[in-house]
């Protein structure tokens, strides 16, 4: 029995005293961000580490904290810490990952005590709309594998705390979600944008003290708003900065009163902003940068916050970006690309006016993803990592349905950002886009020269070009530099645009997948009613904007002309038997009838749902118009797709000997019918976004 005790005394001893290693650690670490004084603070979480002894998770967290504070001060020694937490902690598996990261990542100039550092990795679903806080200490995301809830992560401890819970569908069908935010200068309080079923968004607030969910307070909220953005609170906490999108297009900076929620409205822009905002530590002026006409290019101005007068002081044909304010107000950081890369440059200001040239602080650094600088003067930046892809072409014979040659890059520049590949009317040319550094490019390459030339239309968005017949223009969904989507034609030598078809306003309600007719004198697209329960197929006659329904049903995939122009292939459904179908619809008009079908293998509610069971797409048509190409996917996810040729006159569909594995997308056949051309992308999912710290580039603050 006195063993038991004795055990039992034991155990509680070392829980206390563990209790007890957890509070120091944690007044350490209030002590290094609110005091600064790092040196001090190493002294005390090396104690911490020693007399943690066995408890290796708590001298592990006082380790990566010293480590952490050495890589502030420029010092090497923060080297030595992550090499003794990989050798002597092994057990600690997560502590020793990071401390590998930080061992292979850390980039240190000589000398200078400067350092570029990954701060965090965004868990899967992760988004960021915003800065970290004030102190550097933590940073929101939008979990979107949660429906868009925001949560705020601490950088410190790792904990994460969730701010709302009442994001995801609504009966009507249309998601609520968090978006962009702003911290209060003191820390305490968060403002951010909050989307919900009226296609609107309100800026709302949330106190941060306490634990659990705060109850959030609406503070703004006008109809005329398509977009609202806050981007930064000024230093007396009396007003909100924030970007504006109304709509009809326009742009707009303005100021929120946090107490009423009355909007000032500081300029207004013809394109909509993105929420690049600062105020000066004064308070008096507020910087930000804004599209320069109809391209990517970014100048920066300054506001003076009494609405007074406006200094345009970063003017140059490149790329400029808002950072921020360093601490002290006397400069203005930004990333630009002049000097030909990415890099951090600063500009003197006093009394809102540019003092001197702008001067290049750390080049080869890409900080345009900006997440604020904090009082210590580290800055925060984003580091995003996207899908590659690549565009391939091949021989083959669709009579036999062999591949003749081995599948190659059809497109040697800029590898790894090439997709949705396409052929001209007459053969030859390759067309795809290209989603590279500079904006989204449509890349044309002649198959008789190897020469390429890019396209670089003025959208912020788009998808799928497709040919006009006489080859004179492309027809693609997009959104314009003011953010109005719809239906676009792009000129196929100058690259201009312009909207053939607006999207529909009201929520639930959209339009994709643009066809030209076969004569080119009109197009169809796809339209999607309120409710997700119905889609058409429209037919508009260009000359006279006339339009007339095609066909209605459940669901319908993409529009597939015939080459002689008398049907339309496309996908369907049939929720009676619980099955996906593949129709033959006759282009004016008519009954459509069946082509192919197949078991959907999913539950008769997620019939319309495409990410779930089995699918079949049209992926082209035979150059006599009298049998269409079909791709079918198989149980088994790890096995090709199959591909199979389907006659228009009724008789059985048959199995050809291609295949294509589920990576390998966009399957368009050469009108010779010889070459195929498709894309690939990358089968794991992207990494998740990271934060990265840029640390004593400017003097400290005091």
């Amino acid at each position: 029995m006195k063993t038991l005790r004795f055990a039992i005394a034991l155990a509680a001893a070392a829980a206390l005293f563990a209790q007890s290693l957890e509070v120091e650690l944690q007044r350490a670490t209030q002590k290094e961000m609110v005091n600064g004084d790092l040196r001090a603070v190493i002294a005390e979480y090396k104690k911490i580490a020693a007399r943690a002894g066995s408890n290796h998770a708590v001298a592990v967290k006082a380790l990566m904290r010293a480590a952490d504070c050495y890589q502030k001060l420029g010092d090497a020694e923060s080297r030595k810490i992550y090499e003794q937490i990989v050798s002597e902690y092994g057990d600690q598996k997560e502590a020793v990952a990071t401390a590998r990261a930080h061992l292979g990542r850390t980039e240190t100039a000589r000398g200078t005590g400067v350092s570029f550092r990954h701060a965090w990795t965004l868990p899967p679903g992760g988004d960021f709309f915003g800065a970290v806080s004030p102190d550097g200490h933590s940073v929101p995301y939008v979990d979107w594998d949660h429906r868009g809830d925001l949560v705020l992560h601490d950088l410190v401890t790792g904990a994460d705390r969730q701010l709302t819970n009442t994001a995801g569908d609504t009966p009507g069908g249309t998601g609520e979600f968090a978006e962009e935010w702003a911290f209060s200068r003191d820390g305490k309080q968060l403002a951010y944008s909050w989307f919900h079923p009226k296609n609107r968004f309100d800026v709302r607030l949330i106190d941060l003290r306490g634990s659990g969910i705060p109850q959030p307070k609406r503070l703004f909220h006008d109809d005329d708003m398509r977009w609202v953005g806050p981007a930064d609170w000024s230093p007396d906490g009396k007003w909100l900065a924030v970007g504006l999108r109304r709509n009809n297009g326009m742009g707009q900076v303005g100021l929120i009163s946090v107490q009423d929620g009355s909007l000032r409205v500081l300029k207004s822009l013809d394109r909509a902003l993105v929420p690049s905002l600062s105020f000066s530590p004064d308070g008096n002026y507020l910087a930000f940068d804004f599209p320069v006409g109809n391209t990517t290019q970014h100048d920066i101005s300054i506001l003076a916050v009494d609405g007074s007068h406006e200094n345009p002081v970063v003017v140059y044909a490149s790329n400029d970006r808002l950072i921020g304010w360093s601490p002290d107000g006397q400069r203005l950081l930004f990333s630009s690309d002049r000097a030909g890369a990415p890099g951090l440059w600063s500009l003197m200001i006093r009394d809102g006016k540019p003092q001197g040239e702008p001067e290049l602080m750390k080049e080869g650094i890409d900080l345009s993803e900006r997440m604020g600088i904090t009082v210590s003067g580290s800055i925060y930046a984003a580091v995003w990592h996207r899908r590659r892809s690549n565009t391939r072409v091949a021989s083959i014979d669709i009579a036999t349905g062999r591949f003749l040659s081995p599948p190659v890059d059809g497109v040697q520049e800029f590898v790894g950002t090439n997709e949705s590949p396409d052929w001209s009317p007459d053969g030859k040319y390759l067309t795809y886009i290209s989603r590279r550094r500079g904006g989204i490019f449509i890349g044309i390459r002649s198959l008789e020269t190897g020469q390429t030339r890019d396209l670089r239309p003025q959208l912020e968005n788009f998808t799928a070009p497709r040919w006009s017949p006489d080859g004179t223009a492309f027809l693609a969904w997009g959104r314009d530099l003011k953010r109005r989507d719809g239906i676009y034609r792009i000129d196929a030598q100058t690259g201009e645009v312009s909207l053939v078809v607006a999207a529909p306003s009201q929520p639930g309600e959209g339009i994709s997948w643009p066809q030209w007719s076969p004569d080119g004198k009109g197009i169809y697209y796809r339209r999607n009613f309120p409710g997700g329960k119905e889609v058409a197929f429209v037919d508009r006659d260009l000359a006279s904007g006339k339009e007339q329904e095609v066909i209605r049903r459940p669901f319908l995939g993409a529009v597939n002309f015939s080459p002689d122009g008398r049907y339309i292939a496309t996908g369907s459904v049939d929720p009676a038997s619980n099955s996906r179908t593949q129709l033959l619809i006759p282009a004016r008009g008519g009954e459509p009838r069946e082509l192919m079908r197949m078991p959907a293998e999913v539950a008769p509610a997620e019939l319309l749902d495409f990410t779930k069971g089995l699918r079949m797409d049209v992926i082209g048509w035979a150059r006599d118009s009298r049998s269409v190409f079909l791709r079918k996917q198989v149980s088994d996810a790890k096995e090709p797709d199959e591909i199979w040729q389907a006659p228009i006159d009724g008789s059985a569909p048959r199995k050809l000997d291609l295949k294509f594995n589920r990576n390998e997308t966009g399957i368009r056949i050469h009108p010779d019918g010889r070459q195929i051309a498709f894309m690939v992308q990358d089968q794991e999912r992207p990494k998740p976004g990271e934060v990265w710290v840029l640390e004593n580039i400017l003097p400290r603050a005091k």
